[in-house]
């Protein structure tokens, strides 16, 4: 990962760590509802999904593979919206996010409604954030899921500890605020599950505002 980032890394840390907040809240709030699965954690939706299928339970395959694909589709909206090439430098960031906020709004609205499939909008949202910041510049960022993140922290710590590498300090308090940011957005999450039920998702959606209002996410 180099250093590719020509504005205040106090902007980034910012940014990471309000989406890691609101990728850990989304988890969490699917989890704690009646899908009982965090529908931005693709790896264990694909063993659940084998799962059911090896024990013959058809509809909750179908289920987990819906929530998968819902995912990807995300993914997709985002790199139709933002290319990540040379040709792309310009605030499209703004627009990704505010397409969030709308299947956010619907997702919630949704839920509410108890239409259980509602829970698909809200994998479409996780899809969309990790794939719109994915490659922010050359370097990885994920908000959704912390396996990679937490990996990359062990490589850069092994590196920099046993073999003194040089490992710039600003990578390793990014994989720091990723990590910190998706915990606490995962607590605040169920405490606002407890509390407000699927109206909780208003804050994820709080979230998405100021990302937009504020212009979190520069032009690189």
């Amino acid at each position: 990962m180099k250093n590719t980032f020509n504005q205040s890394k106090n902007w980034i840390y910012r940014a990471v760590t309000l989406l890691s907040i609101n990728g850990g809240f989304v988890n969490a709030i699917t989890f704690e509802s009646f899908f009982h699965n965090p529908v931005g954690y693709v790896t264990g939706n694909i063993t659940f999904a084998a799962s059911y299928l090896s024990n013959l339970e058809v509809m909750r395959f179908f289920d987990m593979i819906s929530a998968i694909a819902a995912f990807l589709l995300g993914a997709f909206l985002s790199g139709f919206i933002i290319p990540h090439n040379d040709f792309a430098r310009n605030n499209r960031y703004n627009l990704a996010f505010g397409l969030e906020l709308v299947f956010l709004a619907l997702g919630m609205a949704g839920l509410v409604l108890n239409i259980p499939a509602s829970k698909y909008l809200l994998a479409i949202t996780l899809g969309l954030q990790n794939g719109s910041t994915t490659f922010y510049g050359k370097s990885i960022i994920r908000t959704t899921h912390m396996t990679g993140t937490m990996t990359d922290l062990g490589i850069a710590l092994a590196h920099k500890l046993l073999y003194r590498k040089y490992i710039p300090s600003w990578r390793i308090y990014i994989y720091l605020f990723l990590i910190l940011g998706f915990f606490l957005g995962s607590i605040l999450g169920i405490l606002a599950f407890n509390f407000m039920g699927y109206y909780g998702l208003i804050i994820s959606i709080i979230i998405c505002i100021i990302m937009i209002r504020f212009d979190i996410i520069k032009t690189f």
